[in-house]
């Protein structure tokens, strides 16, 4: 359930550090606003952005963000650059920085799934045509949120983390958050990281949503091995649906190095099964 919603208003140096980060577009063409809303029963702060002139029922978006508790989450001025710029394509964008007791794919999944009863109550929403973009963490809830709902309609995955297991051995920061959090929770750890692993339970992913791997080979926090691996699955599993991998040679996490040609990506993906 939706709480608050609140415009958020910009100088004229956000907007031109916007403008420059992102487009002219984002800041003429669309409005961002702050929500809370409710997610079993717990207060949750997330963003929508919106075309400026809506006209009819309008695709939706859901864009998962990377990072676990504070790192990552998206502050006002990166949600207006990261949702506007998906507006400006003339969708309506929504994203959760997840709640504070943050599970890493645990109970944290339903503040993403409640996103999408949000978006039936808006009228402007056409929820018959939804997609779905997540980001290294983001991946992992994307493949999680594909397990639970057949209703997004086809999704992006950028750097997106298919292997808790061997992230935990590569990457160090991911180590602690495991040591730290994840042991607290009445399961085992080994238990933990199968049911995030999405090379692990890729088979109960919907076989219906089509999916455009993007990642960097310079990744130095998730592996590009993740998204080729679970890419080789999904498509020899489910040889009707479309899935694409496209490897960036020498590009890092963030795929800084051919930005413009990632949103390009990612723009015609989401217009053939959004739009199209």
């Amino acid at each position: 359930m939706l709480l608050s919603k609140e415009l958020i208003n910009f100088g004229k140096l956000e907007k031109m550090y916007l403008e420059s980060g992102w487009s002219k577009d984002v800041i003429e063409c669309t409005n961002t606003y702050k929500i809370e809303y409710l997610s079993d029963d717990v207060t949750v702060e997330g963003y929508i952005s919106e075309p400026e002139n809506i006209k009819g029922k309008t695709p939706v978006i859901i864009w998962n963000r990377g990072g676990f508790g504070e790192d990552g989450r998206l502050d006002e001025f990166l949600a207006a650059g990261i949702l506007g710029e998906i507006a400006s394509w003339g969708y309506i964008a929504m994203m959760s920085n997840y709640r504070d007791d943050d599970e890493l794919g645990g109970k944290d999944l339903n503040d993403i799934l409640n996103l999408i009863e949000i978006a039936e109550d808006m009228p402007a929403c056409d929820t018959e045509r939804i997609g779905m973009e997540g980001w290294s963490r983001g991946g992992m809830m994307l493949y999680l949120t594909l397990t639970k709902t057949d209703k997004i309609k086809c999704a992006v995955s950028v750097a997106g983390m298919a292997s808790l297991e061997r992230n935990r051995e590569n990457n160090f920061n991911i180590s602690k958050v495991i040591e730290a959090k994840l042991n607290f929770l009445n399961d085992t750890v080994d238990n933990i990281i199968n049911s995030r692993t999405a090379l692990k339970f890729y088979d109960k992913m919907n076989p219906g949503t089509p999916i455009l791997f993007l990642h960097g080979t310079n990744d130095e926090k998730i592996s590009y091995k993740d998204s080729e691996e679970l890419y080789k699955l999904l498509k020899e599993r489910n040889k009707k649906t479309n899935y694409e991998f496209r490897l960036f040679d020498g590009d890092d996490h963030y795929l800084n190095k051919h930005k413009q040609e990632v949103s390009r990506m990612k723009k015609e993906w989401f217009d053939r099964y959004l739009k199209n």
